[in-house]
């Protein structure tokens, strides 16, 4: 009797290592096959997540007596429109400010606080690039040894290829996630009949899986509303300060502010680095340069410290950490398109480990 009470323990440890390391495994394999997966995986939620944004506008017409698809179609004209009026803005004015910025940056002399007569650094790291692309004429000294940089030809073949391969995929994909979204849209809510089907016989099954997909749809929803008030505040607070120091087209420039805004982390950098390109171009010196990027600098480092993290959380109810955590992780997973998709598919989790019993520990710990 005394060896068989010895014997369980050594037992029950040694399955409690197989289970702890199956599950190591089974998680190993599942971040290895999401990562793998990325380029199927991404047109699928951002199909999903745009059907999510244009559902209210295909209900409404629904509600009119308009056919379902033809309400699809008619959703995915007014968006294609409103998203071309704004890139055909925002191109013209990029185009306009890269036809100016070699002139500007001829007529910009920045002097040293000093005086006149000494360089600034602007003129500084142009004569020293000016030195180091000059061709070596100047006599050597004794025993020192030239250095001759020797360029690689540009191959054009290699890289219209790869541009040509570039925007074949980009096309590829742009064109599968709007066939899918169109899809999900004139399909309405028959894949969640069906996984409700799917949940089993019983009515308890069916009940669960019926609250997770409404909980789903409701945190989305929140989630949608609070991203769109993020950027509204992102676009108001960029705009008024660039009207005030007197930068040409503030609203737009706070509308680009506001869209980039999605994008965590890449897409404030980006507006702010075309805000104080916009001004230099305008005024061609610093002070005002610096005014217009400051100025859009606070408003991205209120706006993803405090206003985003406050926002989201309530919104999607996640904590602060959580949330960080998640764009940091999904980041890691697919780049760009993890950051924008981190906060969506974290809701998703959390509302899911709300309604299942075995996942409510995970629901806690995304909780507020």
């Amino acid at each position: 009797m005394h060896e068989l009470k010895m014997d369980a323990p050594e037992g029950g440890g040694a399955f409690r290592i197989r289970t702890f390391a199956t599950v190591v495994l089974a998680a190993g394999a599942a971040l290895y096959v999401l990562r793998v997966a990325g380029p199927v995986l991404v047109p699928v939620l951002i199909a999903l997540l745009f059907a999510y944004a244009l559902e209210p506008i295909v209900s409404r017409l629904v509600r009119w007596r308009v056919p379902r698809p033809v309400a699809a179609g008619v959703a995915f004209v007014l968006v294609a429109f409103l998203i071309g009026e704004v890139g055909r803005s925002v191109a013209d004015e990029l185009s306009s400010f890269l036809d100016g910025l070699p002139a500007a940056l001829a007529d910009v002399h920045l002097r040293a606080p000093g005086g006149d007569e000494h360089p600034g650094p602007l003129t500084r790291v142009q004569q020293a690039a000016a030195t180091l692309t000059a061709p070596s004429t100047s006599a050597t000294t004794s025993g020192a040894k030239r250095i001759t940089i020797v360029r690689g030809a540009f191959d054009v073949r290699a890289y219209l290829l790869g541009a040509t391969r570039g925007i074949l995929n980009s096309a590829v994909q742009v064109f599968a996630v709007a066939l899918l979204t169109f899809l999900l849209l004139a399909t309405g809510d028959l894949y969640k009949r069906k996984l409700v089907r799917l949940a089993g016989p019983d009515w308890a099954s069916k009940r669960i899986t019926l609250d997770v997909i409404r909980l789903i749809d409701q945190q989305i929803e929140r989630y949608l509303i609070a991203r769109l008030l993020i950027s509204a505040l992102v676009a108001v607070g960029t705009g008024v300060p660039l009207w005030l120091i007197g930068v040409d087209r503030p609203v737009m420039w706070g509308l680009v502010a506001g869209a980039l805004n999605v994008i965590p982390f890449i897409g404030p950098a980006a507006a702010v680095g075309l805000i104080a390109g916009a001004a230099f171009l305008q005024f061609r010196t610093i002070e005002p340069t610096l005014a217009a990027g400051g100025a859009a600098t606070i408003v991205a480092a209120i706006e993803g410290n405090v206003i985003t993290p406050w926002i989201m959380g309530r919104a999607g109810e996640l904590n602060t950490v959580a949330v960080f955590v998640s764009v940091l992780f999904w980041g890691w997973m697919w780049d760009v398109w993890g950051l924008l998709l981190a906060v969506p598919i974290t809701v998703v989790v959390k509302a899911a480990a709300d309604r299942i019993e075995p996942l409510e520990p995970l629901g806690e710990l995304l909780g507020r």
